[in-house]
């Protein structure tokens, strides 16, 4: 049953990604490709309720675990959105990418299945939430901070094609980008809170300066200075679409860097 479901999440989220990257240039190609992701996020759902039923709790209880949650939480919040904003081709610089992060979930889930997080509870799965919450928030704002620079450069080399205009305009790009950066950073910040609370009912400390501690502290200070530079700055536009891009680098270099080359620090 599971791997029928993990066959069908394959195929769904594959076929989104082909079709929604084919919609920047034939746009009816968007609508088969968001039955794609109907059909891959409802073959996930099943999966992963299946899997927290076996395991009797939230099922991020490893790397694979999360990394599968993850890509979950980033479909749902993209059918949302779709719902409720006519951003129908964020699909086609989202999808590819959640569906790369899916891919490396199943290599993971032959690596990296046994290790498990260190501590349990309710206030261990809240940290973890909100932590995903943000991370969630800022691959929004990092894939908006893609379609921005797309967008100028076919404004700046005068060689616009359909894709351009389907694209929302570059003001509203920047500004939902920001938008979506000030609600990961507090979200993060509550999350770091929580996880020093669970240090302290591990280890007896709240800061116990591991690298999965000070590199999650640099993510915050990084999106927090990308807030300040753009309230005293000024930052707009392309500076802060690149910022954004480069800054979600630490994120991945959080979950496969740092638990690499520390494993057994935890996740979060």
């Amino acid at each position: 049953m599971n791997l029928f479901l993990s066959v069908m999440t394959f195929v769904g989220y594959l076929m989104a990604s082909v079709l929604y990257v084919g919609a920047l240039y034939e746009g009816r190609r968007e609508r088969w490709g968001r039955y794609g992701v109907l059909a891959g996020w409802a073959a996930q759902t099943i999966f992963l309720i299946t899997d927290a039923i076996t395991t009797h709790g939230l099922p991020v209880a490893t790397l694979y675990d999360w990394m599968s949650f993850f890509v979950w939480l980033m479909i749902s919040l993209f059918l949302v959105i779709q719902l409720r904003r006519n951003y129908t081709h964020i699909g086609s610089f989202l999808v590819p990418i959640v569906f790369l992060l899916w891919l490396v979930s199943q290599f993971l889930a032959h690596h990296n299945k046994g290790t498990a997080l260190s501590a349990t509870g309710a206030w261990l799965g809240l940290h973890i939430v909100l932590a995903t919450a943000s991370y969630a928030a800022f691959l929004f704002a990092a894939v908006f901070g893609i379609m921005y620079t797309e967008k100028e450069r076919e404004l700046k080399n005068k060689r616009v094609r359909l894709f351009y205009y389907q694209l929302p305009p570059l003001d509203e790009m920047d500004e939902v980008g920001s938008h979506l950066v000030m609600l990961g950073v507090p979200l993060l910040a509550v999350a770091l809170v929580l996880g020093a609370y669970v240090a302290k009912s591990v280890s007896g400390y709240y800061w116990t300066w591991t690298a999965k501690e000070i590199w999650s502290l640099v993510i915050w200070l990084v999106y927090a200075g990308y807030l300040t530079l753009r309230w005293v700055a000024g930052w707009r536009g392309h500076r802060a679409a690149v910022y954004v891009m480069l800054a979600f680098l630490l994120v991945i270099i959080n979950f496969w860097g740092i638990n690499t080359l520390f494993p057994g620090a935890g996740y979060f």
